[in-house]
């Protein structure tokens, strides 16, 4: 069975049956972090898939790869701009 490991606590991951490149996981080991998997070549690597919380109706949002503060997310309707401080990202209102 392949395996990743994770990029915030070094734990070896085994990957679930079917995964493909891209897809995103759980690491069993930090407490809520999502993991997005991507092959390359026979070998599997993982990065952090920040997610924020929508600040009107707590719905997590999972956030680009290539996600900067300052750039904007949208649900509920609103727009949010994205801050980023103590290593997570959040949604404040405009």
């Amino acid at each position: 069975m392949p395996v990743v490991r994770c990029p915030d606590c070094d734990a070896m991951i085994e990957l679930p049956a079917g995964v493909r490149s891209g897809d995103f996981i759980e690491c069993p080991d930090c407490a809520g972090h999502a993991l997005r998997v991507r092959g390359e070549g026979d070998a599997w690597v993982a990065t952090l898939a920040h997610r924020v919380s929508c600040p009107d109706c707590d719905e997590v949002i999972t956030l680009p790869e290539l996600t900067r503060p300052g750039d904007t997310v949208s649900c509920c309707g609103q727009t949010y701009r994205l801050t980023f401080e103590f290593g997570a990202f959040a949604a404040e209102k405009l």
